[in-house]
């Protein structure tokens, strides 16, 4: 079972957010005018009184702009050496960091395509199986990730038929392509040194 998507993940369409700034605008300036002249009048605040609500609702916008921008920084900042680095294993998907010679993949999206719940998702006991730099931050990352090495002893350890699959799945369609690649890459470097 996935998490439940947070309300601020779903950013609006850009031409909603461009009329709610011209809205707020809008909203600021008239407003602004009309208290401006109950000032002038002398009953500015006793108007502002009664129309600090509407006020409220005013800054609500910027309020919500700002909490979202926040959002997504947070969410960018703890993965974003993640991002681009997505496999799909059964419509879900799999961030893998690959940094030369080692393959890091994501526990939370191991956790979730295994629907794992409870203790099975507790980094003590995972750690114990997998081993201490089997289950580690990669470096430079904040994101706890399965080294190559953790996540094949971890799954061997594992008897329900999905990890049996989703180990089958990350030999052929992840680790051997990318071996594969740098192999090639490898022997085209070797081949334009020897000319």
């Amino acid at each position: 079972m996935t998490r439940p998507v947070s309300w601020l993940e779903h950013d609006p369409d850009e031409r909603i957010v461009r009329w709610g700034w011209m809205i707020w605008i809008a909203w600021g300036v008239i407003g602004g005018t009309l208290w401006l002249t109950d000032i002038r009048a002398g009953t500015g605040a006793l108007s502002l009184v009664l129309v600090a609500p509407f006020w409220g609702l005013w800054l609500l916008w910027p309020g919500y702009r700002t909490l979202r921008g926040w959002w997504r920084w947070q969410s960018d900042s703890v993965s974003a050496e993640w991002n681009g680095s997505y496999y799909e294993f059964d419509g879900r998907q799999i961030r893998m960091l690959m940094q030369g010679d080692s393959i890091w993949i994501a526990a939370t999206d191991v956790f979730d395509a295994l629907d794992l719940h409870g203790r099975q998702r507790d980094v003590a006991r995972v750690r114990q199986i997998a081993g201490r730099d089997g289950l580690a931050r990669p470096p430079g990352t904040r994101l706890l990730a399965f080294s190559e090495i953790g996540i094949k002893a971890w799954l061997d350890r594992r008897t329900d038929p999905v990890a049996h699959k989703f180990s089958r799945w990350l030999d052929k369609q992840v680790i051997a392509p990318y071996r594969k690649r740098q192999e090639i890459a490898a022997d085209g470097g070797a081949e334009s040194k020897a000319r």
